[in-house]
């Protein structure tokens, strides 16, 4: 399975130039089997998921959210539209609830930006580090590289998709058959993908 992680939208995501149905329409297009919906600071209603995945049944939506958290790192919460994630704030609080809950979280994009602080370097530690993105280069793909194997994280490739072009460059690719959006826990924890990207011509 083809599997994106890391997606935005225009209807709660205010950087993302893209449509819901676009975006999906694409990712068919380019063979994704799952694409995670996981917009800035915001999740989508059961009912809102329901009408995307009526209209676009080729393809498995899953849920998410990126919080933004008070230290300027990104965290994604993969698998659920649990509206307290938004409420919780500190890091801590949001790390533990995803584990107790099975829902997978990744820092994003750890290295886009020069902070003085970050979870990778105080914690709490999440369950993985996003490796390569559109929204990063390969400089800070090598850090997250360095950080990961010093923690012992796993490392993702993810679109941080904003528009239809973003798609095709990096994914994941598992032959685990990911049914509802919490499975994604157990692949990355266990190791059951390989980071897909696209071939330079």
């Amino acid at each position: 399975m083809k599997v994106e992680l890391h997606s935005h939208t225009m209807r709660y995501s205010g950087c993302a130039t893209v449509t819901p149905a676009k975006l999906m329409a694409a990712a068919i297009k380019l063979r994704y089997d799952a694409v995670f919906i996981t917009e800035h600071d915001a999740v989508w209603d059961d009912w809102e998921l329901d009408n995307l995945r009526r209209d676009f049944p080729g393809i498995r939506i899953f849920p998410g959210v990126e919080i933004t958290l008070p230290n300027t790192d990104h965290l994604l919460v993969l698998g659920t539209n649990d509206r307290e994630y938004l409420k919780l704030g500190q890091p801590e609080l949001i790390i533990a609830r995803a584990r107790q809950a099975g829902h997978l979280t990744v820092l994003a994009h750890p290295f886009r930006w020069e902070k003085p602080y970050s979870l990778l370097d105080a914690g709490p530690l999440p369950d993985a580090v996003e490796f390569r993105t559109l929204n990063s280069d390969a400089r800070a793909g090598e850090q997250a590289q360095v950080a990961a194997a010093r923690l012992r994280l796993p490392l993702v490739n993810a679109g941080d998709t904003h528009a239809t072009d973003m798609l095709g460059h990096f994914w994941i690719e598992t032959h685990a058959d990911l049914v509802t959006g919490r499975e994604i826990y157990d692949i990355v924890r266990s190791g059951l993908y390989e980071n897909g990207m696209k071939k330079r011509k």
